[in-house]
């Protein structure tokens, strides 16, 4: 038996030259990992079309293959593309530090709000002092992934920060002694992200461009020179040490007496046990790898933490988090009802309770009645014996018309299906394959713009819940489609 789940949820965390995809299934009680895989991609930049061709494909196999058509869709862009502010903004109450965030933002991010997509994180603090988070992209860098998602049929619920994700699971996991003052480093072979946090909340956070591409090299292979992985972990965390250092001079929110109490990794892979080692060393601080969360449980052939900031992005909608920004304005957020499991298991036993007993009355009548009719038949049949023909007769005919109606069911009139294709689909769309099954049909074909045949489909009144299957695939002939709808009797034809 297929185990059920009451939400999905899928983590895209895009990368430089990689991208990480992990899909999340939600039970009454737990949260699993159902799939999660790393791609190695080339630099989308809007002008190179076998790029895009190669994310296209590769995510739309992870999608068809696992069956990923999540409710939700929670993505991350490469952090260097994100600006990253934090300060303290002094405000009487709540209510009013809300209402002024949008104006010291302006002045925070000096090329102006109307070109970015920006989001933030408020926190109260003592004095009348309020903590501010934010992070910015630029609209049109955000609108060419986001365009790029579209493509694979995916609505993005939730455009984030893997910075955001990857602290969400830090502040999720046990700290011995809890310091005020902890630090996350996220490693990849193209940048450093590292972030500086105090109180549960971001003070700093900073991405640094760098190429190291051994690190892709190393996680690519099965097992690796110690000598090497020793001498790359050396470089990496001499390199580490000093823009931690360089970050805790340049917080103004930590002062000099505060030290950082524990140390978090992320995304080293098979570094990172040696990057560990030798940070501890050098720094004396305690130094730990990023793990999933103790509720989800995870796959056994999980590769160390090269998906976890994906992760992190799944469980965005289907568990409370610390840190709940969106980069996407109200506007390009679906519109979804986030359903109440209890609630709705409550109405359903309520509505079963009902049914039964609806079902029971209903036995208790059709036996009495049943057993008045039988009364009434067995005298007819003692004074009138010749009916009894006309009572085989009847069954005879009636098995005749079952059998006819049944098979009307299975393979039912396809005239008046393609009679309303025909009359619906331009003259400019053409057909490869035609598949209709009890009320279902699928169609395959090409057209120039395949997306403006879903809402041409949808006037129709014998096609309904119309969606594609698949990837829009172009082709010379056009765009390739498979489209799926429910059938319906058409009223008045």
């Amino acid at each position: 038996m297929k185990p059920v789940f009451s939400e999905k949820s899928l983590g895209i965390d895009i990368r430089e030259k990689s991208i990480s995809l992990t899909l999340l299934g939600k039970k009454l009680r737990a949260i699993e990992v159902l799939a999660e895989q790393t791609i190695t991609i080339k630099t989308l930049t809007g002008k190179d079309e076998k790029a895009e061709k190669h994310f296209l494909n590769k995510v739309n196999h992870f999608i068809t293959e696992h069956n990923a058509w999540p409710e939700s869709v929670v993505v991350s862009l490469p952090r260097g593309y994100v600006t990253f502010k934090t300060f303290e903004l002094p405000a009487p109450d709540l209510e009013s530090a809300q209402s002024m965030v949008a104006f010291e933002l302006e002045r925070q991010f000096s090329s102006g709000l109307e070109d970015l997509y920006y989001t933030f994180q408020l926190t109260p603090k003592a004095g009348n002092i309020f903590h501010i988070t934010s992070a910015a992209i630029k609209k049109e860098i955000a609108n060419y992934y986001l365009d790029l998602i579209r493509k694979l049929n995916l609505t993005p619920t939730i455009l984030d920060v893997s910075t955001f994700a990857n602290v969400n699971l830090g502040l999720s996991q046990d700290i011995e002694n809890s310091p005020s003052v902890w630090a996350l480093a996220d490693i990849s072979p193209e940048a450093l992200d590292i972030a500086l946090i105090k109180n549960n909340v971001i003070e700093f956070s900073r991405n640094l461009n760098w190429s190291k591409p051994a690190i892709k090299a190393l996680n690519s292979k099965e097992s690796s020179n110690p000598a090497q992985l020793e001498s790359l972990s050396a470089e990496i965390t001499k390199t580490l040490i000093d823009e931690l250092q360089q970050a805790l001079s340049s917080c103004r929110s930590i002062e000099d007496n505060e030290l950082v109490g524990h140390i978090f990794l992320t995304g080293g892979g098979v570094l990172t046990p040696y990057i560990m080692q030798q940070l501890e060393k050098e720094t004396e601080v305690s130094t730990t790898a990023l793990h999933s969360p103790e509720q989800v449980k995870t796959l056994e052939s999980s590769p160390s933490s090269l998906t976890l900031t994906s992760l992190g992005l799944g469980l965005r909608e289907i568990k409370k988090q610390n840190i709940e920004t969106n980069l996407l304005p109200k506007n390009l957020r679906p519109k979804r009802k986030k359903v109440n499991l209890q609630v709705t298991l409550a109405l359903a036993a309520t509505v079963v309770l009902l049914l039964a007993g609806w079902f029971v009355n209903r036995v208790v009548y059709t036996n009495k009645a049943l057993s008045t009719l039988d009364t009434q038949l067995n005298e007819i049949k003692g004074q009138v014996t010749s009916l009894e023909k006309i009572d085989l007769e009847y069954e005879a005919l009636k098995n005749y018309v079952d059998i006819l109606t049944t098979i009307n069911k299975q393979y039912p009139d396809k005239l008046p299906v393609l009679d309303e294709l025909s009359h619906s689909l331009p003259r400019n769309t053409w057909l490869t394959n035609l598949k209709v099954n009890k009320d279902k049909i699928e169609i395959k074909g090409y057209s120039p713009v395949a997306s403006n045949l879903i809402p041409i489909l949808e006037k129709s009144e014998i096609f309904k819940e119309t969606s594609f299957v698949g990837t829009i695939i172009s082709e010379t002939a056009g765009e390739k489609f498979t489209i799926h709808a429910h059938l319906e009797p058409a009223s008045g034809k």
